[in-house]
């Protein structure tokens, strides 16, 4: 599959679809993910692409259209100008989305919970997807990886192990069986991160991951 695709995959569990080559709406009400003003990445391949939202006015189309679409991804200031120009108060998160290039190895270290189970209640991971992936020690919960979103063709990763319990490969094994029990049902797991997040690059690293695209995401305060 190439990068943009999976993009366009990501995209779709946050509840966005395209409605042209630039133009993006929100189809779906999707907890804590509202529309972005504008949505730039760069993906692996170096292809550039933007993605503004159907509800910006004709006049600051008018206004990007003769330079966002042209821009390098590291020329956001221009677009960053133009929105505080328009006085637009907004918000931008800049993150970083893998894909696993393998489907991993089972573990016998980790387990499969339900999220009614009293121990997931627990740790807090009980307001996610049904199957928690989880590693214990004396029957707790001590590192622990969920789908935040899943849908028919895709997962994202949310993963957290007690600081206690660091240091010891435990979030590399729970994250890797998510991922398994993802891809074994045809889906297409994602870990992602905000950019400045090193703890959670490096636990990419370390599950040998394949980046296939960063995204500014700008949103309207």
């Amino acid at each position: 599959m190439e990068p943009l695709a999976y993009l366009h995959l990501q995209m779709r569990l946050e509840g966005k679809e395209l409605i042209n080559a630039h133009f993006m709406r929100q189809v779906e009400v999707i907890p804590d993910e509202a529309l972005p003003l504008v949505l730039i990445a760069q993906l692996a391949n170096e292809q550039f692409v933007v993605y503004y939202a159907e509800t910006i006015s004709p006049d600051l189309q008018q206004k990007l259209a003769g330079t966002i679409f042209e821009m390098e991804f590291s020329k956001i200031e221009v677009l960053l100008r133009i929105l505080k120009s328009r006085n637009i108060q907004f918000e931008m998160g800049y993150y970083k989305t893998y894909i696993f290039p393998a489907q991993p190895a089972k573990d016998a270290a980790v387990i499969c919970l339900s999220r009614q189970d009293p121990r997931v209640k627990l740790f807090e991971f009980d307001g996610f997807a049904e199957e928690v992936y989880a590693v214990q020690c004396d029957d707790i919960i001590v590192s622990a990886c969920v789908s935040a979103r899943e849908n028919a063709s895709c997962g994202e990763a949310w993963v957290y192990t007690n600081p206690e319990y660091r240091k010891r490969g435990f979030a590399q094994k729970v994250v890797n069986a998510w991922a398994g029990s993802l891809m074994s049902a045809g889906k297409v797991p994602f870990y992602s991160h905000k950019i400045e997040n090193t703890a959670s690059a490096n636990l990419a690293r370390r599950l040998g991951l394949q980046s296939v695209f960063e995204e500014i995401s700008i949103t309207e305060m």
